[in-house]
């Protein structure tokens, strides 16, 4: 079972030599059944004469495909499993996927791995059991990593996207704008008892969102209209009192395409960055992105 060739092992198994029995029949099982495991009783020679501290770090960082980790009170005291669990939360912290398959021996709490990473407890499972879920982990990784190597030579062709499917895609964006502006602002208020807010529905193409407190009120306005010759397009005025006849405004939002999708491109007519959107790409947004972001223009007016 060869998954990428990039991968000098499939597996590497991390533990404390006081877990060494219970760790060995996994290893034993796993080359059993063809998985090539980085163990190092298997790997004895291999080992010989290298520098381990560079040597380990680069198995448990760059040449696995699953770092195996054997969790115990033993584990959290070792040198060198602290450096391999470093080096392997390095890989895991780059990488948006699962690396680091932990097995738990006892309830030792080991720095970097949170409660919340989905474990097997060794005290309830066998070695046999423990190497019979790495090998449906690794066939479930082969199966997908066959799919994506089917069509990696199958390119995605560039269309002609009409203007029609781009304003649709725009309506769609308002009216989802329009539902979190309701439910974030009925929120606010919940949480903030001394926050006043309020949602006016002009049309199905403009809303108003007005919040109050003891020392200021303000509000935005948000519509749909033509962009000169551009299309549709999504506007944001600010306001801090209800004076939303002026058709002026602060910012806005068109959609633009590539050929192959529909986004957005924010105008991001403010000074500095957006409170907590900075991560957003103004030149390629989804619509989540666009809701983060005027929802952000409109609570950064608490900050002043």
């Amino acid at each position: 079972m060869n998954i990428e060739n990039k991968f000098k092992y499939e597996v590497a198994l991390s533990f404390a030599g006081e877990d060494r029995r219970y760790v060995k029949e996994v290893a034993v099982c796993l080359e059993q059944n063809g998985i090539s495991v980085f163990f190092d009783e298997f790997n004895e020679t291999e080992l010989w004469g290298k520098d381990l501290y560079v040597y380990l770090d680069e198995i448990y960082r760059k040449e696995s495909r699953f770092c195996l980790m054997f969790l115990s009170e033993s584990y959290a005291k070792k040198l060198w499993t602290n450096h391999e669990r470093e080096s392997a939360q390095s890989r895991a912290f780059q990488e948006h996927q699962e690396y680091i398959l932990p097995i738990k021996l006892d309830d030792t709490e080991i720095p970097g791995i949170r409660p919340t990473i989905g474990y097997l407890d060794g005290r309830k499972f066998t070695p046999n059991e423990i190497c019979n879920r790495v090998l449906s982990k690794l066939s479930s990784v082969q199966s997908n990593f066959s799919e994506l190597e089917d069509d990696a030579d199958i390119p995605v062709v560039k269309r002609i996207i009409t203007d029609d499917e781009k304003n649709k895609y725009l309506l769609n964006a308002f009216d989802e704008l329009k539902k979190a502006f309701s439910s974030r602002l009925e929120k606010l208020s919940n949480k903030n008892k001394h926050v006043t807010t309020e949602l006016k529905e002009i049309s199905k193409s403009e809303f108003i969102s007005i919040a109050k407190t003891e020392e200021f009120e303000f509000g935005s306005k948000l519509w749909c209209s033509k962009r000169f010759s551009d299309g549709l397009a999504i506007f944001y005025r600010e306001s801090y009192r209800e004076d939303f006849q002026s058709n002026s405004y602060n910012d806005s939002a068109h959609a633009v395409d590539n050929g192959i999708e529909i986004y957005f491109e924010i105008l991001g007519l403010v000074l500095g960055s957006v409170p907590g959107t900075e991560e957003i790409d103004l030149k390629h947004a989804s619509t989540e992105d666009l809701i983060k972001y005027f929802w952000g223009r409109f609570i950064s007016n608490f900050s002043y």
